[in-house]
């Protein structure tokens, strides 16, 4: 019997939000996934000047947006690293622990056209089924250079929901009230993350 896939989410999650969450769900239910594993990005090459909260903080905010979700785990491999957070690096790390786990790379539409930018992206390509859930937008037609890659979609609820605007909602005073977990929008609160106080 073939081993069941991996599902691998990972983002910036600064903060973790609604958004990220029912995509979370909505691909595990429609690949039929059994375990997940979620990854804060370290120092993303190409994010690095936009990362607001700290590692610490955004790994607490993600453990406490995905608590209840037992499938899921949070894998923080990329924050223990020194220097920038390459995909490829963090699969090899992932293939030596689940050796024989087919690995479903869960991404937004909005990386589709980014991802032949990323570092050693061709041995990405060998390694994963992207399964890509839509954005508005943003094209979801594959790029010649992905012609080899195995791209699946799956049904997304379409939200312009992002980290960013949540980010800018709260420094500008909004509440961010069902934007994001409960939970979540207390520890922000709590700890006067994003200028919201």
């Amino acid at each position: 019997m073939a081993a069941p896939p991996l599902g691998i989410f990972g983002g910036t999650f600064d903060p973790v939000h609604n958004g990220h969450l029912a995509v979370i769900a909505l691909a595990m239910e429609y690949f039929k996934l059994q375990d997940l594993i979620v990854i804060p990005a370290g120092l993303p090459p190409h994010k690095d000047s936009t990362v607001h909260a700290s590692a610490q903080d955004r790994l607490n905010m993600l453990a406490i947006g995905l608590n209840g979700l037992c499938c899921a785990q949070i894998w923080d491999g990329e924050i223990c690293r020194d220097g920038f957070s390459y995909t490829a690096d963090t699969l090899d790390a992932l293939r030596q622990q689940y050796v024989s786990r087919p690995f479903y790379f869960i991404i937004g539409s909005d990386n589709l056209t980014q991802i032949v930018t990323w570092n050693n992206y061709q041995k990405i390509i060998e390694m994963v089924t992207f399964c890509v859930a839509s954005r508005p937008g943003f094209d979801t037609q594959i790029p010649p250079e992905l012609s080899d890659a195995d791209i699946k979609m799956f049904p997304s609820p379409e939200w312009g929901l992002s980290s960013s605007a949540i980010r800018s909602f709260f420094k500008q005073g909004y509440s961010c009230n069902y934007l994001l977990p409960d939970e979540v929008l207390r520890y922000i609160r709590r700890n006067k993350l994003y200028a919201a106080l």
